[in-house]
């Protein structure tokens, strides 16, 4: 008594003293929850002349707009017993206030918190009402209903070395919830881009992070759904929530960032990398639980870049989970998931889907890395169903997916469902399928497949299931069966390969055909310039039942063009009238494999049609030709050049030569043409052939007698011949490019020009 009254009495006089208009430092020396006995003097002294959390808190919500400071003496050092046990709910926190547990680390050990709150059960912790500016630093906090919840439009939140689910002893100690910020509580910091700033948030029932209708907050450099060395499982139901409610939007919020400096280099996850694994659900859940627990879609825009999603910490092995979906975009519109930058890529491991867009607008995901460990691109368990699923029914804007590398162990790298999606420069390996689309195409429109690498799919490359697709230029190799499959009623109006040399698909290597129409009559599949050598099947095959197409066959039931002449200079036959007529030069007599596009002539009205070349081919080499009208294009004929002798017996291309007054005559004519010649020779890309980090290709000109120049990744250009060999190459992307130059010194203006990629090694 005589204790409580000499308390009593020193309050009692600070209450006749003005109020204080400086921030204020208070320092818990007490593990109990007592109440401060006169808030608002200053004094931070409960009946026991001790100074609790609570009381701190009590006093600090009369600083009237000063920031003040709770800290813990050093009798607080990370053990369990520095935990205090709440009996209820600390008071909510109304003014400007950091609550500073501490850092209880040696210089070369972990980052952790000294202080610790438990409870209450069934309650919140710690509640942040209508202020802002509060930050929780070094804090464990377990056994609570919310362990932080920030409310009523409190802006500038820092959660940073909290432990939210975790003990002091690193044992579990989950939340029903970790950290919630509601509507309006913008501008949020949940950890940061060094080590000392990392949240440990695990081991929560349902969400270890929900924002809801708050925006610009920062999620950096956390672990979420692991414990605190990173890379044993402690799940939390959802990792992270970001949605929108029935009355406010989320706009602008950013999981991750893209890693800069030294930590680009690095395997583990740092520079403000957050590890989202294990979790029992999403990963990152974009769509949240429906309009009935006001949760709607994020309005965005939302970006997730630069995370380790399924791996550990180290980036060396997965986290089990039982997650569906690592990210889940569904329909939140204006998402960014990776970016064009190194450190903005996501690394994303295990799960059921890698990343799910469902109906979003504005959805992109950009060069994230599926399946593989940062740095050394060796593989780790996948998603199982798909790295990329999208579901376009109700989109009214264009997807893009690009620049990503996906390494599956079964499912398909990229599903599309519906149209409307830009999927480039991805690479794609093994799996089942490298890209599988399929459903009527909406109103974004039709899907272009472009410039991507897809090697070693387990049975298609390509599956196409709905109309009106674009490929070109992908480099396709290792398919188990068909390369490209176009199959069912659906999969019509689809493109195959272009009019120029860069729109060409390279396709090798396929146990089946190279391209397979497996439809109906109604395909309209059009197939235009397309090369590849190895295929097992055909090149092209109408109804996926070898040579010859029906009358009831797909593409109309069209037939290969006639070939009823073909010589070194050019070739003719008949067709459909008005068909475009395309002649492929071939390095074999093989049906799967095509080396390069002679030329394209159109059918007259008879049909008959002729083509002559830009330069002269050898005779006895084997060539093939299509046919396409609007219903589609045809399987290929082919033949073989004869010889073609003229001027008294002698062989203008091949044969054995005139002696004496030929060769006279020659030199005459060559030097003639010469004077005059003001025509730069064209050049063409034979063959390319990619193995390992080397790269050959062969290359010819439409003029005898010509040079070359090469050139790799836009270098200076150096005289070279066919063929030109790269070795020890980098892996990533390439550009090869070659030029002729003629006898009278016309170099060609447009140098022949061909994309490859070289894959990492595995």
């Amino acid at each position: 008594m005589k204790l409580l009254a000499s308390v009593l009495l020193v309050l009692g006089c600070l209450l006749v003293m003005p109020a204080a208009a400086m921030a204020v430092t208070y320092t818990v020396d007490d593990t109990g929850d007592q109440p401060d006995v006169l808030p608002g003097t200053g004094g931070c002294l409960t009946a026991g002349a001790k100074c609790t959390l609570r009381a701190a808190i009590e006093e600090s919500n009369f600083s009237n707009g000063t920031r003040d400071e709770i800290k813990f003496s050093a009798a607080f050092d990370g053990q369990l017993v520095d935990t205090i046990t709440l009996g209820s709910s600390l008071p909510a926190i109304k003014d400007p206030v950091t609550v500073q547990g501490g850092d209880c680390f040696g210089e070369d050990g972990p980052d952790k918190p000294c202080a610790g709150v438990d409870g209450p059960s069934g309650a919140n912790a710690l509640t942040v009402e209508n202020t802002n500016e509060v930050t929780i630093d070094g804090l464990s906090i377990t056994g609570a209903q919310t362990a932080i919840n920030v409310i009523d439009s409190s802006s500038e939140f820092v959660a940073r070395l909290d432990w939210v689910g975790v003990k002091l002893d690193g044992s579990v100690g989950g939340n029903s919830k970790g950290i919630f910020l509601d509507p309006d509580s913008d501008k949020a910091t949940i950890g940061g881009v060094n080590a000392a700033d990392r949240n440990v948030i695990a081991n929560n029932s349902f969400e270890g992070l929900d924002i809801e209708g708050a925006d610009e907050a920062d999620i950096l450099g956390n672990y979420f759904g692991v414990d605190p060395d990173g890379a044993t499982r402690a799940a939390n139901g959802k990792n992270i929530e970001i949605t929108d409610t029935i009355t406010f939007e989320a706009n602008g919020d950013e999981v991750g960032t893209t890693v800069e400096g030294a930590a680009v280099t690095t395997q583990a996850c740092d520079g403000g990398c957050n590890v989202i694994s294990g979790s029992n659900g999403s990963g990152v859940d974009l769509v949240g639980d429906g309009e009935g627990q006001n949760e709607l879609p994020a309005d965005g825009p939302t970006a997730v870049r630069g995370n380790y999603v399924g791996l550990n910490a180290g980036g060396v092995t997965t986290v089990t989970t039982g997650a569906l979906f690592d990210i889940l975009a569904g329909a939140a519109d204006d998402v960014t998931v990776g970016g064009a930058a190194v450190g903005a890529a996501n690394y994303i491991a295990g799960g059921g889907y890698g990343i799910y867009q469902e109906n979003s607008n504005g959805f992109q995901a950009l060069g994230n890395v599926i399946g593989r460990r940062p740095g050394d691109s060796s593989g780790v368990a996948a998603p199982g169903s798909a790295g990329i699923f999208l579901y376009s029914l109700n989109s009214t804007e264009r997807e893009t997916v690009e620049g990503n590398t996906i390494r599956l162990d079964g499912g398909a790298g990229i599903e599309q469902r519906f149209g409307g999606a830009d999927i480039a420069g991805n690479l794609i390996e093994e799996g089942q399928y490298g890209i599988l689309t399929f459903g009527a195409a909406a109103a974004p429109g039709s899907n272009v497949i472009e410039e991507n690498t897809i090697v070693n799919s387990e049975l298609n490359a390509v599956l196409i299931k709905n109309e009106n697709n674009l490929l070109v230029g992908n480099l396709i190799e290792g398919a188990g069966q068909a390369a490209i499959r176009i199959e069912g009623a659906t999969g019509t109006g689809t493109l195959i390969g272009g009019d120029i040399e860069s729109e060409e698909n390279e396709i090798s290597g396929s146990g089946g055909d190279a391209i397979e129409v497996a439809g109906d009559e109604d395909d309209d599949t059009q197939i235009k310039r397309n090369f590849g050598d190895s295929n097992s099947g055909l090149f092209i095959d109408l109804a996926a039942n070898g040579p010859g197409n029906s009358v009831s066959g797909p593409n109309n039931g069209i037939q290969p063009p006639t070939i009823s002449g073909a010589t070194e200079k050019g070739a003719s036959g008949t067709a459909l009238p008005k068909a475009t007529v395309r002649v492929f030069r071939k390095a074999t007599a093989s049906p799967g494999e095509l080396q390069s596009f002679l030329g394209e002539a159109i059918a007259d009205s008879e049909g008959k049609w002729s083509l002559t070349y830009g330069a002269a081919i050898p005779g006895g080499t084997n060539i093939g030709a299509t046919q396409s009208e609007l219903e589609g294009t045809s399987e290929l004929a082919f033949a073989k050049t004869v010889t073609l002798i003229v001027d008294g017996g002698c062989a203008f291309i091949g044969g054995p030569g005139c002696e004496g007054d030929k060769k006279e005559k020659d030199k005459k004519e060559k030097d003639k043409k010469a004077a005059k010649d003001k025509t730069a020779p064209q050049t063409t890309i034979v063959k390319k052939k990619i193995k390992g980090r080397t790269a050959k290709f062969k290359f010819v000109s439409s003029e005898a007698g010509s040079t070359f120049q090469c050139r790799l990744d836009k270098k200076k250009f150096n005289p070279c011949r066919s063929p030109k060999k790269y070795k020890r190459l980098k892996p990533g992307k390439h550009v090869f490019e070659v030029r002729a130059i003629d006898a009278v010194g016309n170099k060609d203006k447009t140098p022949a020009t061909r994309k490859f990629r070289v894959l990492p090694r595995r």
